[in-house]
């Protein structure tokens, strides 16, 4: 089905279909001969594309059905009409001419084929009380286009769905998908030729709505969280979960697809938990389900080790599965831990107070159960072997974390690795222009130097 044909079919059951900006009036040819709608107003600008309508539709034996009208928009007509189609322009344009008639469309079904900026389009739609009800991707003549059919009624929808659509976010078609991804290849190759920093973030914005897109969720347990995988192939490799920061409050972006990339790109197969999306949600319940996740893939026959990886919060969350698993059903301990600027320590000279109250909620004064969070206790002699970094000038989690940590080691003859830096501040990820998000203290390629350093160290561990 080709596009005219789908927005005429989008028409069917309606009584008197009008066509703004008709042109050869096609899809209003095909709504009455093929749809059952009973009559249609022609309606364009200019004289010409009015002639050519005449002729589509004399041809087709319709002019008694149709009316004919010479009009900027809605303007000149005063025909009842219970259905409107405009296609084949832009989308402000088209936000324009709704606009300038919204006393005349605010009880009529639209049917709207935005050229360009659809975003806008469904903003007007948003604003205007009017409800998506039908969305459509669809490739015409080699171009992309998007089809929305909407009635009288109320949404609210958030940015994500104002710029790719309620339903195409729902449904997410083969189509539109391929196109989203499209667009992301685009993006990521200019993106290093951008001098303005402010032109990059709002690329780098972009391309993370994209990844919001076309990355596969897969919840867990009917619950809000979920993870995300990135398998390169059906080859058995050691595979990397990835547990992001964010202070037990949410998942950081920085710390996610960025850091999996990494990972990808040296051979590993990559999983992203997402285990804090309902922050009314408390301790164990983030931990079982990274728990959860682990085991899933213990059993997975393309994966062979499991390298745990986690950043502040996150990084406390991976700690707690791995020297706690055995409150965790299965084996949810990883075999190597890769942790940067972890919390670990409840005490409260040294703890991220932040994180600890997001964690337990009302349990936040039950010292028993701080003292059993308090991962530097926890450790013993079956401990992963470690790989840890962080600088001496974070001001958000103390360093203090990472040192009683390696004490711990130390005191169980537990292997780790440690890099400490001399500066940086907290939250730094690969510590790359794009997890920067535009702070230059960020982006910093000596302490970028962490990832090569721990690839070094599991090709050791791995014996690679």
């Amino acid at each position: 089905m080709n596009r005219l044909n789908l927005i005429a079919s989008l028409s069917s059951g309606a009584k008197i279909l009008c066509d703004v900006g008709c042109d050869h009036a096609y899809a209003l040819e095909m709504a009455l001969t093929k749809y059952d709608v009973l009559r249609g107003i022609a309606s364009d600008i200019n004289e010409m594309p009015l002639e050519n309508a005449k002729k589509t539709l004399s041809k087709a034996n319709l002019l008694d059905r149709v009316d004919f009208v010479l009009s900027n928009g809605f303007e000149n007509i005063n025909l009842e009409f219970d259905t409107a189609i405009i296609s084949g322009m832009g989308g402000i344009l088209i936000k324009d001419i709704l606009t300038e008639a919204l006393e005349k469309i605010k009880d009529k079904t639209l049917i709207l084929s935005p050229n360009t900026d659809v975003m806008i389009v469904r903003k007007f739609l948003n604003d205007n009380n009017f409800k998506i009800i039908e969305e459509y991707a669809i490739i015409d003549q080699k171009k992309y286009y998007e089809i929305i059919k909407a009635i009288p009624g109320e949404m609210d929808l958030t940015e994500l769905e104002l710029e790719f659509g309620p339903i195409l976010l729902k449904n997410k078609p083969e189509i539109f998908i391929n196109n989203i991804k499209k667009k992301y290849e685009q993006l990521s190759k200019i993106i290093d030729n951008v001098n303005s920093l402010e032109e990059k973030n709002k690329i780098i914005e972009k391309l993370n709505n994209y990844k919001e897109v076309f990355m596969e969720k897969i919840f867990i347990n009917n619950t809000k969280n979920y993870y995300r995988t990135y398998f390169l192939d059906n080859e058995k490799r050691d595979l990397v979960v990835i547990s992001a920061g964010g202070g037990y409050e949410y998942t950081s972006i920085r710390e996610s697809e960025p850091v999996g990339r990494r990972y990808n790109d040296a051979g590993y197969h990559v999983v992203i938990v997402n285990y804090r999306e309902d922050i009314n949600e408390l301790y164990p319940l983030p931990s079982k389900y990274l728990a959860y996740v682990i085991n899933l893939f213990r059993n997975d026959n393309r994966v062979n080790k499991i390298i745990g990886i986690g950043f502040s919060a996150g990084g406390h969350n991976m700690l707690e599965v791995s020297l706690h698993s055995s409150e965790y059903e299965g084996n949810a301990k990883p075999d190597l831990l890769i942790l940067g600027y972890p919390v670990v320590t409840s005490d409260k000279r040294y703890y991220h107070e932040g994180s600890f109250r997001h964690l337990l909620g009302d349990g936040f004064d039950d010292e028993k159960l701080m003292k059993h969070l308090s991962m530097e206790n926890e450790v013993n002699d079956r401990a992963p072997d470690l790989f840890l970094w962080g600088t001496i000038t974070d001001t958000s989690v103390d360093v203090m974390n990472s040192l009683l940590l390696i004490e711990a080691y130390h005191k169980h003859n537990c292997n780790v690795e440690y890099h400490l830096f001399p500066m940086g501040p907290h939250g730094l990820s690969v510590a790359t222009e794009e997890t920067a998000q535009g702070n230059p203290e960020k982006n910093n390629p000596y302490i970028a130097r962490w990832v090569d350093l721990s690839l070094e160290w599991l090709k050791l561990k791995l014996n690679k």
